[in-house]
């Protein structure tokens, strides 16, 4: 009989079905209904094996989670280090670092290989709710804390009573996104459940995560009032600033989290955020500057460099810097907070200065407003050495003075005699020499003679 129920547990994982057409039954289906007549007593076997489950994956959670934050917290000294002391290579870093690169945590064999069980722990709870045993109401409630079996548990947990349904439900509405394919289940459970405004707005209080607080929110206007208010949509803006810097070359889905993030941030009323900017399709339907827009990084900038969202500002940080490196729009954000008179707070004034260092004059479509900026920055104590430093690093004013533009080349130039030391002079000099080739050295060395 154990040998039995356990093959019949292993085919719970195969819901798909072969080529014999849409009457044809899965194997998970089969088992189901073979489990169904074995009766009640197999069902702390299946509580058992999926409780196992659970833990197994949440564990793999714990440990990898472990490890990314200290290589995370590796990355951000190391972003730090190159911003204070201008070198970029490993080995210059390593000298001033507090973690040595030796001494960082690799994954354990059994994650760097780990496959998560999901069709088996949703196959589990499929089998569960079908056999319709009560027992089962609590591995429902650990089930919602896994991304794989919220949907499925949501769903089970109308078919019989669970204590505390309520508390577990909305973490599990925090934890996935209003589009989530769960996301529904989970709202009718919770209307099932009787869960009020009043709930989840507590929980919603209790929230620093971004993307958390925005899932609630989503939460607390599907469910029907009662009375207790619910929070105003601006209470969210920083969560959808957040939101809308998780653009990625390679992930798609951060690219839709952004553009429901600026269009979220767009509806909102009053001035949170001018999410649209230059967002704006122009005539004939070009885009003329892909999201996010400079405004969108502009409220971003001003987040980190107070430390919100709480808890999450290392990471917008993050995420700024990565966007200083590819985001045409960046450029623009950080001249504004670099020009911005009155002077903006010593804190963003800093961000600002870290970021501007990462910018590529290249690919600034307005150099002369930055340039501009910088220097004026030069005057100001504050700012003085941030200024110096970005003006003065190989990629901003050497770029800036062989400019094709008279006016830039110019006025770069001007910038330089005002902010240069000996050293400075040097290293352009060599750096002329190598971008005018080997002619151009040549002529170089002889008008020296």
């Amino acid at each position: 009989m154990a040998d039995d129920v356990g093959e019949l547990i292993e085919r719970l994982a195969l819901w798909r079905t072969g080529d014999g057409g849409y009457n044809e039954v899965s194997l998970r289906e089969r088992a189901i209904v073979a489990l169904q007549e074995r009766g009640p007593e197999v069902v702390p076997v299946l509580v058992d094996r999926l409780d196992a489950l659970l833990a197994d994956h949440a564990a793999h959670l714990e440990r990898v989670a472990a490890v990314t934050a200290v290589w995370d917290a590796w990355y951000e000294e190391g972003d730090a280090l190159v911003d204070e002391h201008g070198v970029g290579k490993v080995f210059e870093l390593e000298r001033y670092r507090t973690v040595p690169s030796d001494s960082l945590p690799q994954r354990e064999p059994r994650d760097e290989h780990y496959q998560d069980p999901y069709d088996l722990k949703q196959g589990l709870v499929e089998a569960l709710r079908r056999i319709g045993d009560d027992r089962a109401a609590p591995v429902y409630g650990r089930a919602l804390r896994d991304r794989a079996c919220i949907r499925y548990a949501a769903t089970a947990l109308r078919g019989t009573h669970l204590d505390g349904a309520v508390p577990a439900l909305l973490d599990a509405a925090a934890s996935i996104e209003p589009d989530d394919m769960a996301f529904p289940e989970v709202l009718r459970t919770l209307e099932h459940y009787g869960a009020t405004t009043a709930q989840v707005r507590a929980r919603f209080e209790a929230e620093s995560g971004p993307r958390a607080r925005v899932s609630l929110m989503h939460v607390m206007r599907k469910l029907p009032g009662d009375g207790s208010g619910r929070p105003a949509d601006e209470e969210i803006a920083d969560a959808l600033v957040f939101l809308a810097m998780s653009r990625s070359a390679t992930d798609r889905h951060g690219a839709l989290r952004e553009l429901k993030a600026l269009g979220t941030l767009d509806a909102l009323p009053g001035d949170a955020v001018d999410a649209h900017g230059s967002w704006d399709a122009a005539p004939g339907g070009a885009v003329m500057e892909a999201p996010p827009p400079a405004e969108a990084v502009h409220a971003a900038i001003v987040l980190a460099a107070h430390g919100n969202p709480p808890g999450h500002d290392g990471e917008l940080r993050r995420r700024l810097r990565h966007m200083a490196e590819d985001a045409p729009a960046a450029a623009r954000a950080v001249t504004a907070v670099l020009a911005r008179e009155p002077r903006a707070p010593d804190a963003e004034l800093e961000l600002a200065l870290r970021l501007a260092l990462r910018l590529h004059p290249d690919r600034v479509a307005e150099h002369l407003p930055l340039l501009r900026a910088l220097h004026g920055l030069t005057s100001y104590p504050a700012g003085r050495a941030g200024a110096l430093r970005a003006l003065r690093r190989d990629g901003m004013l050497f770029v800036l003075m062989l400019h094709e533009d008279a006016v830039l080349r110019e006025e770069a130039r001007a910038v330089f005699e005002d902010v240069a030391e000996p050293a400075d002079r040097e290293r352009f000099a060599e750096y002329e020499a190598l971008r005018m080739g080997t002619w151009g050295r040549l002529v170089r060395r002889f008008k020296r003679r």
